[in-house]
Order: structure tokens, then sequence, then C-alpha cells
């Protein structure tokens, strides 16, 4: 979906951040900011693709998923993400810019330079840390524009998986506002039957508002319990047969369920 996705050279990996450091030092301040406990890490598969889905209380819930699991999962965002410098280099490049005239035209050049590189070096760097960047629905204007930009996401997501790689998905398709786990969307059960790879279904509960500023000024978040459990795989040959849509459907409903059972109870309760 984004056909300017960054490429990693050789030479670009020597100044990288190695994904395993940032992952250590996440793991490391996650764990001395909140009491982290993680159960059924084996339940991933090591190797293949596969979708791993949660649901989602917080931006907290990235970090604790991407630091508990062993292997790269990928996590699809926004376009912007991967090309910062491009609302800079349009607002640059504007009919009215001073930097259009003189003495400011003089170093209009080197500027945009500068931030090319910048904003390459953070879309190579979210690459190789397992980000994928998706073009969000600029276009979207009626239901069949609609129709069609879920659509090629969809096949977008299922390439990936067919290629091995292991995507997370949160099936509420937002994060919660109230504390209460959202109904899911059919988008992960159809990606899962499409490609005939497993999904693994997991539940965090603890971490909703443990990002809030107003959680750390009160001192809320040090040492909040959080517990984060992976659940077993739900294999292909177990799906639901049938019509795509009918499928899908049935094998959300059994994963909105399966993830509620790991949760175990009311997800912005205290544990």
């Amino acid at each position: 979906m984004d056909k300017q996705t960054p490429e990693i050279g050789e030479l670009d990996s020597l100044f990288l951040i190695p994904r395993d450091y940032a992952k250590l030092f996440l793991k490391n301040l996650l764990h001395l900011i909140y009491d982290v406990e993680v159960e059924g890490t084996e339940n991933v598969p090591k190797d293949g693709g596969g979708v791993i889905v949660s649901n989602h209380t917080d931006n907290l819930d990235v970090i604790v998923q991407g630091t508990s699991v062993e292997r790269k999962i990928i996590y699809l965002g926004k376009y912007e993400l991967f090309h910062p410098q491009e609302t800079l280099v349009e607002l640059l490049d504007g009919e009215n810019s001073p930097f259009k005239f003189f003495p400011l035209s003089l170093v209009r050049t080197t500027i945009v330079t500068a931030l090319n590189l910048i904003g390459s070096y953070q879309g190579k760097t979210l690459l190789n840390w397992g980000g994928y960047p998706i073009l969000r629905s600029h276009n979207v204007t009626d239901a069949k524009s609609a129709a069609k930009y879920y659509e090629s996401l969809e096949d977008y997501m299922v390439d990936l998986v067919k290629s091995g790689e292991l995507i997370s998905v949160y099936p509420e398709g937002t994060r919660t506002e109230d504390g209460s786990m959202g109904s899911f969307k059919a988008l992960t059960a159809k990606i899962a039957i499409r490609a005939g790879v497993p999904i693994i279904p997991s539940g965090i509960r603890g971490a909703w508002k443990m990002m809030k500023p107003e959680t750390f000024l009160s001192g809320r978040a040090f040492r909040t319990k959080i517990l984060y459990r992976i659940g077993k795989p739900i294999f292909p040959e177990s799906f639901p047969q049938g019509p795509l849509k009918r499928a899908a459907k049935l094998l959300t409903e059994e994963l909105e369920q399966r993830v509620q059972e790991l949760v175990g109870g009311n997800q912005n309760d205290p544990l």
C-alpha cells in the first residue's frame, strides 16, 4: 500500500540502531516502571506467517507485546511515521514560503536535503524494528471508495503473512475509551483464512491509561501490575468452513471469546 517503502541497504544497516538493542532497552525500561507478568510465550510459532491479536487498552500494549514475544512482530503504521519530512518539505516548497525568496532561498536546498536524510533514517529504522507503512484512507469519500481501500489493506496484510511474517492486529480497531473491550471486526479472521495461517490470541490487563501523564505525576504508574497472556494458536485446520464472510464471522466470535478469557475479567480493573 505504500509504493515508497524505504529500502534498507547494506550501508544503511551499519548506521541503524539494531532492533535487538532497542527491544532490550524498552523491555528493561518497561519492567523498571511497571510490574509486568507475561504468560504463554511458548504458544507463538517460532517461524512462518501468522496473526497475533490482542485487546487494545493503551499505547503501552504495543510495547508490552513487542518486548514479550521472542520473534519479530510486524506493526502497521501510518505512512507519515515513515516519511515525517514530507509535510515540512511541502511547507518549504509552498507558494508563499519565505524560503522561496532571497536570502532564505540560499539555504533551502541544504535544509531540504537534511530533512530528507533525517526522514529516511527514521523510516528505515522503523522498518528495521518491524514497522510497515500503510497509506491512510485519504481518498475515501463514500462507501464505494471505503470498500476499495479496506480491500487493498486486506490484500496487503495477506501478502505480508503469506511471506512468512508475524503481524499484530488489534481487532477492535481502536483503543478503548472507557476501559471495556469493544466488539471485534472480521478483518483479522479474513486475513488468516485467506492466507492459511494461524491466529494467536492474547490478552492484556492492567495497562489502561498507564501511559497518561497524570498516572506518572500521581505515582500510580510505578509498579502497577500488568498481565499479558498469550493463548494457544487457532490453526487453519480448525477454522470454520464455508463462504469467507460466514467463516470469518464465526472465527471472529471464537477469537473474541478467547481473548476475553485471556484478559480474565474487566480489562481496566487493577490486578
